[in-house]
């Protein structure tokens, strides 16, 4: 039976209980890190915890020390038998007194949960999604447990069909896909839309970054909207789950010729061997 971390204490999945006044349940003040793990190390764990201690920095939530949560980390993996692994780590604001109340919070509730990796995923069809992102919201840098307009956008895109939705934000760019970031190759160039048009700051979207400055690849973060992608000639995705994700298809309005395409390729194989050497995994 799978177990979760639970404010210390590891407990069966199906056991795991969360006050009824815990501010993340009632409110969503929380934030959450979705994680890989590849020979039972976290990939870019501290840029995860950046991440987190910002989002909850914003909540006026103080994070729990970062040795606390790596033992965590550790010990659910552990606890699982797992070496390469999904790891979601969930800090909310904690136990209020059942009001929209942040002061009320009395101290975070933590928790972890590890799932085996998930197989490579094929190339991704998208529908563009008609929630929009707004670029102005609060704590754009941040995951929060403010999740409703992925969830919306993801439902939307499954029920025609495809696997990611594409979001636009008020001003027609594109942003990002529901759970993930979007990169387009464009005259040989990279580019990815600007954290000013609304995308989470990805942790994978960072590496691939630095991937394509060490191969020489130009890079460049711009504003697309959709009428860019007629001179699109590869798609992907990126998130610290999946690394990169061919697009196959965006519906309605792109399909590629090869697919995926030689740059995803390429930095496929560089993202690989960063994960390889930050985690001491084997070849």
């Amino acid at each position: 039976m799978p177990l979760v971390w639970l404010d210390g204490v590891l407990v069966s999945r199906e056991d795991a209980r969360v006050s009824v006044d815990d501010l993340g349940f009632l409110y969503g003040a929380s934030c959450f890190e979705t994680m890989r793990s590849f020979d039972a190390v976290v990939f870019r764990l501290d840029r995860h915890f950046d991440r987190l201690e910002a989002g909850l920095a914003a909540l006026g939530v103080l994070a729990p020390p970062r040795d606390e949560l790596r033992a965590a980390l550790e010990a659910t993996l552990g606890a699982n038998g797992l070496r390469d692994a999904r790891l979601r780590l969930t800090v909310s604001a904690g136990r209020g007194a059942g009001r929209p109340d942040l002061r009320a919070a009395q101290g975070p509730t933590v928790l972890v949960v590890a799932e085996p990796a998930p197989d490579p995923a094929a190339p991704a069809r998208l529908a563009v999604a008609s929630t929009r992102v707004d670029e102005r919201r609060p704590l754009t840098f941040a995951k929060t447990a403010n999740y409703l307009l992925s969830l919306l956008a993801l439902d939307e895109a499954r029920r025609a069909g495809c696997d990611e939705a594409l979001l636009l934000n008020r001003r027609d760019h594109m942003a990002e896909g529901a759970t993930s970031n979007l990169f387009a190759v464009l005259d040989s160039r990279l580019v990815t839309p600007p954290l000013s048009d609304g995308p989470l700051p990805g942790v994978a979207r960072e590496v691939v970054l630095e991937c394509a400055a060490r191969l020489g690849i130009a890079t460049e973060e711009r504003s697309l909207g959709l009428e860019d992608l007629s001179a699109a000639d590869e798609l992907f995705l990126t998130n610290s789950v999946i690394g990169l994700r061919a697009v196959s298809d965006v519906a309605g309005h792109w399909r590629p010729a090869t697919v995926p395409g030689p740059l995803t390729i390429v930095l496929q194989d560089e993202y690989g061997r960063v994960v390889r050497r930050e985690c001491a995994a084997e070849e």
